[in-house]
């Protein structure tokens, strides 16, 4: 075969696999956006629908990539398929900028660092929410830019830098009330309560997550869950059970009607801690174990780290000592990897007074040694914090009890 002939061939073949191509793309992305709110059919259709996507991707197909991304990334996020979430923002986001679609850009970056800050992985997070913000300020674009400063002080507090995330959150609060952004307020209020509790005032605390329930979006179910779970968690902290019972159970039933996955399994942690602390061991395992087959399955690092926290506590108090010890080993290596200055301290803590019980002197020294380097990376010890009895109080109970 001469050369104009095999180079005939290979064009023939180039053209033929193209038109397979398309036809496929087409299939597939008509498929995700007719059953977008389908999610048991996109789930099982997700390896076949995945592979066009990240074809259209290698092809720089960039209005398939960005039409993908519309369609799937309420399926991918809230079922916790965050592995792909992040590529198809990531790949989202290059199309955006190769289309010159700024905004979008900074939309996807920050969708993406709140994957980021589910997985603990703040320090990456908050670099992707300091752009976002300044992006958005550069067009003028203030709500989008509070957005991501919001988050960003989630950022802070999971690392221990108390005194600069609560000015981060409090100036956010105040600059969207100026500007009259009713919309971005309840959002702010959940991340200002959070720190209202870490203070140890737990009424006002409540208060601001009442606030922000009365001010929210009433379609949008998946904030009103997260404002219940936070209220049922403050109700056990105030050792009303009944009443955080209600708040727990109605996060639940309204996490799962907007299939929010990760707010399912922290919830049933948390009213895995209620059996616990009302002395329904059994009934606390169940919770804690259905919790575990969800976080482990979306590598949600952050409330494993918690389950694992809980389900130590629950051993401990079955006098499974062992096991308890070695459930918090792994707690305390979690908190670690998240960078969760607050809680390593405590629960290296907790792990010390066993090995003290059992008389294991050199554990005690290594694992206070540890914890210690990690607070000292924080402000936890600065007087504001370490003489705030309060807030030692508060957290104290929310690590030991």
């Amino acid at each position: 075969m001469s050369t104009a002939d095999e180079n005939k061939v290979e064009a023939e073949n180039f053209a033929f696999f193209q038109e397979v191509f398309k036809k496929a793309l087409l299939y597939r992305l008509s498929f995700v956006q007719r059953e977008k709110e389908n999610y048991e059919a996109l789930s099982h259709e997700l390896p076949n629908f995945w592979e066009v996507v990240g074809q259209s991707y290698l092809q720089k197909h960039w209005t398939a990539v960005s039409a993908f991304r519309d369609a799937l990334q309420g399926f991918l996020d809230l079922q916790g398929y965050w592995t792909q979430s992040l590529a198809l923002n990531q790949w989202a986001c290059e199309a955006a900028r190769e289309s010159g679609e700024v905004v979008n850009e900074i939309r996807w970056t920050h969708d993406r660092a709140n994957i980021l800050l589910q997985r603990g992985q703040n320090h990456e997070a908050e670099t992707l929410y300091t752009f976002c913000e300044e992006k958005a300020r550069s067009l003028g674009n203030i709500a989008l830019a509070l957005k991501s400063r919001n988050q960003r002080a989630l950022c802070l507090r999971s690392q221990g830098r108390i005194a600069e995330a609560e000015q981060l959150c409090q100036t956010t609060l105040d600059e969207a009330r100026r500007l009259g952004l009713d919309r971005w307020i309840p959002p702010v209020l959940y991340t200002l309560s959070l720190f209202i509790r870490d203070q140890g005032d737990l009424k006002k605390a409540e208060q601001c997550v009442e606030e922000g329930l009365r001010l929210v979006d009433p379609t949008d179910i998946a904030l009103i869950a997260h404002f219940h779970h936070s209220l049922g968690e403050i109700a056990l902290l105030l050792g009303q059970r009944d009443k955080a019972r209600i708040h727990m159970e109605k996060s639940i039933q309204l996490s799962e009607q907007a299939r929010v996955v990760r707010r399912i399994a922290a919830t049933k942690r948390l009213l895995g801690d209620l059996e616990r602390i009302e002395g329904h061991y059994q009934a606390a395992e169940k919770l804690y174990d259905e919790a575990l087959a969800i976080v482990s399955r979306i590598e949600d690092l952050p409330v494993l780290a918690r389950l694992l926290l809980s389900k130590a506590k629950l051993k401990l108090q079955m006098k499974h000592r062992h096991e308890g010890i070695a459930l918090l080993r792994a707690a305390v290596a979690h908190y670690q990897k998240t960078g969760d200055a607050r809680t390593v301290g405590g629960v290296s803590l907790l792990l010390m007074v066993q090995y003290l019980r059992q008389g294991y002197i050199g554990q005690v020294i290594l694992v206070g040694f540890n914890g210690l380097k990690v607070v000292l990376a924080s402000d936890m010890l600065r007087p504001r914090v370490l003489f705030n009895f309060r807030r030692l109080r508060t957290w104290w109970y929310l690590l030991a009890s």
